[in-house]
């Protein structure tokens, strides 16, 4: 099932359990299976069918079954598919302020706190091509396990494999890492997405014109454009697009509202237009989507 997740404040899980691990499913012929998004937790995607390729920032990542990605917090990272068929993938998102110990010692000290200072990176990409990497896709997968059956004491067992994982992925990790006087402008470019896409996910039922959008921005029209394609890989109104076709589905899945209802909601003001949309990035009409969905299966 599609699942729309890009924005920096959503809660992942519960405050006293911040984990959460969705599971997204495609259909053949779907372009983008991930739209671009960040958050302030790390984030494991495990490819469980099919092939896609993730970008993380300026890095691009093909990721064929059986394979992981690493996102660090902070990471503007998207997803599309190849085009040879299903997809489905397993995000977990967590913080890594979670596994914190409750005082200071060697642990906080020497692992986690430079993963939180940005000192340190862990890898990116855990190939199942690669023998090396097979320990820790094997954690990867006992953890969806363990999360899926939910014995008691689960969430200890998951806040243990994600302390193992961790620790068996630092040999492989970047340490001592200083910050890069030339990443400057790829931040104040990250930086300026977000604010963009924040202002488009708060303003997406009302009209918003291109004008408006590179003001919040500081640009021109034209700039922006090219800048917002450069960044996210879709120009502007197509991604506006994009975020209210999300919300839509969402809708659609809870079965409180008939077609008509999701398009007006989530910022349509025709029915044609909301289904040439919806059926451009769903690769299905909204009542075939609903009648599929609606269910919550």
């Amino acid at each position: 099932m599609y699942e729309h997740r890009y924005r920096e404040h959503k809660l992942h899980g519960q405050p006293e359990f911040p984990l959460h691990i969705y599971k997204v499913e495609h259909q053949a012929g779907a372009h983008s299976i991930l739209p671009v998004h960040w958050h302030n937790e790390m984030e494991i995607i495990y490819m469980a069918a099919g092939q896609a390729v993730f970008h993380i920032e300026s890095r691009e990542c093909p990721l064929q079954t059986g394979d992981a990605l690493i996102v660090h917090p902070g990471e503007l990272h998207s997803g599309t598919d190849t085009g040879s068929g299903d997809t489905c993938y397993y995000s977990i998102v967590f913080r890594i302020s979670w596994l914190s110990s409750a005082q200071p010692d060697r642990v906080q000290e020497q692992v986690l706190d430079p993963l939180l200072q940005e000192t340190a990176r862990l890898p990116v990409l855990l190939s199942a091509a690669d023998s090396a990497h097979l320990p820790l896709l094997r954690l990867v997968r006992e953890l969806l396990s363990r999360y899926d059956r939910k014995a008691p004491a689960y969430e200890m067992s998951l806040k243990a494999l994600l302390l193992l994982f961790i620790a068996d992925s630092y040999p492989f990790a970047e340490t001592g890492m200083e910050p890069d006087p030339g990443t400057r402008r790829v931040r104040e470019d990250n930086r300026q997405i977000r604010q963009v896409l924040s202002y488009m996910e708060e303003h997406s039922r009302e009209k918003l014109e291109l004008d408006q959008l590179a003001a919040v921005v500081s640009l021109s029209r034209s700039h922006f454009c090219k800048f917002f394609k450069d960044r996210t890989g879709m120009r502007p109104m197509e991604y506006l697009n994009y975020i209210r076709i999300s919300q839509a589905a969402s809708l659609l899945r809870s079965g409180a509202y008939n077609v008509l209802e999701a398009a007006l909601e989530s910022g349509f003001q025709h029915v044609s237009y909301f289904t040439k949309w919806f059926k451009h990035y769903m690769d299905m009409t909204p009542s075939e989507y609903k009648a599929r969905y609606a269910s919550g299966l």
